[in-house]
């Protein structure tokens, strides 16, 4: 079987590494931290959207897009800049937004997130890891007549595709989550999904790490900063670092969210992965907290009970990469979260602020595949908001991949 490294131990790393580990690879999971799951995955909204697979570029979404480009949108946020690749990706995602390429791409994402949920339930049969991880269902809340009606037809087509959805009045979404009573944003109606799933990422991660090491041939390499790679002719040779000799290697996995761009250089296919910062508030969970997850489609704000916590997660600001954590976006996803559900965000101990960057594409579809560039270098990354709703779907097509061409 061969070396492989994989550069990246957020939920997709860290999945392709299980994954790999499992089909007797010798693995070196690789990240710059200091312990996995510290990037993208420390605090996202911690829903597994099986049936939510939603593309970014969308014909709502394009609708709205003169008062996101004129900063009258407090859940998006565009930072211009002088820069060829911004401009192209913002033309692609364009392209995107018709209903046909919406749909299309919605679809394949759909596809992806329902081999993951058959990944992760062999995942737990097999390691019983433990994540705050439960089978609680969501609510998406629409704030109007109009919102709530045009969201009949995606019902309709998931329904079709074998997801459960149903469309709710608020009397009924609020029988199934009693929280809603004290919701202070608007709610015409609601899709319920009973099928959704959520988990804390980050322990998955970490659990996941200290399970292959300790059951698999996995080596693990943390606080190293990959620089590059060697290559012999036009194939990989090694990884190589700022700070240590280089890793001899049949092959890598790069899964290193946003910060792949820093390898675009050699890797010229993932220029059109672009970062789009989020941010979140976790606090400690009362009683009052809703068990099922809750999205309010006007705010664009995700609500999740993780164990003994309770998180509201939300925003996308595409900006420069790198940009960092800003104290007046956080206040405003802060605000929101308040203003819908002040009992718990007022006056509540802050257990965590986190903003991280999503690595986004034009199509939100993840680029999954080899390099064009560098033979033996294979490519798991682009997931946006869904990272860990489709991780361990595209370990498993990365890994299927690996394997047909390095019979």
């Amino acid at each position: 079987m061969a070396r492989i490294a994989v550069i990246g131990a957020g939920v997709i790393g860290v999945s392709s590494a299980y994954l790999l580990a499992k089909a007797g690879h010798d693995v070196t999971l690789i990240d710059a931290a200091a312990e996995p799951g510290s990037g993208a995955s420390a605090g996202n909204a911690a829903q597994l959207s099986w049936a939510y697979g939603d593309a970014m570029a969308s014909p709502g979404l394009l609708r709205h897009l003169p008062a996101i480009a004129l900063g009258r949108d407090p859940a998006f946020r565009i930072r211009w800049q002088l820069d060829p690749d911004f401009f192209l990706w913002g033309l692609r995602f364009l392209a995107n937004a018709p209903f046909s390429r919406w749909w299309s791409n919605t679809r394949a994402i759909l596809e992806l997130a329902g081999e993951s949920r058959r990944e992760l339930a062999s995942l737990l049969a097999e390691t019983g890891l433990s994540f705050d991880y439960r089978l609680a269902g969501k609510l998406h809340l629409y704030p109007d007549q109009h919102s709530f009606a045009a969201a009949q037809s995606a019902v309709s087509r998931k329904n079709a595709l074998g997801f459960e959805q149903q469309m709710l009045s608020r009397a009924e979404a609020q029988e199934i989550e009693p929280a809603l009573a004290g919701y202070q944003g608007e709610i015409a109606g609601a899709v319920y999904t009973p099928g959704d799933a959520l988990g804390d990422a980050a322990g998955f991660c970490r659990q996941l790490t200290h399970h292959i090491a300790q059951h698999h041939r996995v080596s693990l390499l943390f606080g190293r900063k990959v620089a590059g790679f060697s290559r012999e002719a036009d194939r990989l040779a090694a990884v190589r670092f700022d700070d240590r000799e280089e890793l001899a290697v049949d092959a890598a996995v790069v899964a290193a969210g946003a910060q792949v761009r820093l390898l675009a250089a050699e890797l010229p296919e993932v220029r059109p992965v672009r970062p789009v910062r989020g941010y979140s508030l976790t606090v400690p969970r009362t009683a009052a907290a809703p068990a099922i997850s809750l999205t309010d489609v006007k705010r664009k704000l995700a609500f999740a009970s993780i164990g003994d916590r309770f998180r509201v997660a939300g925003l996308a600001d595409i900006e420069r990469p790198g940009a960092g954590f800003d104290p007046a976006r956080f206040e405003a996803l802060r605000s929101a979260g308040a203003g819908v559900l002040p009992h718990l965000f007022d006056n509540s101990v802050v257990l965590m602020r986190w903003s991280g960057e999503r690595p986004m594409t034009p199509s939100s579809r993840p680029i999954i595949g080899p390099s064009e560039h560098l033979k033996g270098v294979y490519i798991n990354t682009g997931h946006g908001m869904l990272g860990w709703t489709l991780a361990l779907g595209s370990a498993r097509k990365m890994v299927d991949l690996i394997a047909t061409q390095t019979r």
